[in-house]
């Protein structure tokens, strides 16, 4: 079941790899990137802080899951001051995990996926309204948000990752429990990638 993973990542322009959750790098103080509401959706989006849940709550929800493909796209950009050509390439990727996931759940894995800047697929979120949110089950929180430590978990995983004036590595994750796909032991400290 691993290399049907890999071979479905790499089909949607994916590089992954296949890690226990219990591997994944979770540090609190990520939520604060969140706090600063850079990105306008602090208190606005149902998949951000404070709607999404607490730090502790969000990673009992990834420990809940056994296994987490991680996922990576590299966009080119001119510089990260082009603002519009980062969203537009956040926004691709964010689209490219939730097909990956619902792709899974096609085929019998369940679970839920991370990704850049929060929930794209209501704009404005209805949260901006006090309305309920449309698509519960597929929305997809940024990895801040659950205080993932990106750089780490790139360098765990074996993932190309880097500062690059001239290229965006964004990564996202898809958290499930079911399915055949076998991960490493989270003592031997080894991943799985394609």
């Amino acid at each position: 079941m691993k290399q049907e993973l890999f071979t479905l990542a790499a089909q949607m322009g994916f590089h992954a790899a296949l890690i226990p959750t219990e591997d994944v790098p979770v540090d609190g103080k990520f939520r604060a990137f969140c706090e600063e509401n850079l990105c306008g959706r602090y208190n606005a989006n149902y998949s951000c802080p404070p709607d999404c849940g607490s730090v502790e709550e969000l990673h009992e929800r990834l420990l809940r899951e056994r296994h987490a493909l991680v996922v990576e796209t590299v966009h080119p950009i001119e510089s990260y001051q082009d603002k519009a050509a980062v969203l537009q390439a956040k926004t691709s990727h964010n689209k490219a995990v939730l097909h990956l996931m619902e792709e899974m759940h096609r085929r019998g894995y369940q679970g839920f996926c991370t990704g850049y800047n929060g929930c794209p697929l209501c704009e404005p979120c209805l949260r901006t309204k006090n309305l309920p949110c449309r698509y519960p089950s597929r929305r997809i929180s940024c990895m801040s948000a659950y205080c993932i430590d990106v750089a780490s978990l790139a360098a765990h995983c074996g993932l190309p990752f880097a500062w690059d004036p001239r290229k965006l590595h964004l990564f996202g994750l898809i958290a499930f429990r079911s399915g055949n796909a076998e991960c490493p032991s989270p003592t031997g400290g080894t991943y799985e990638k394609s």
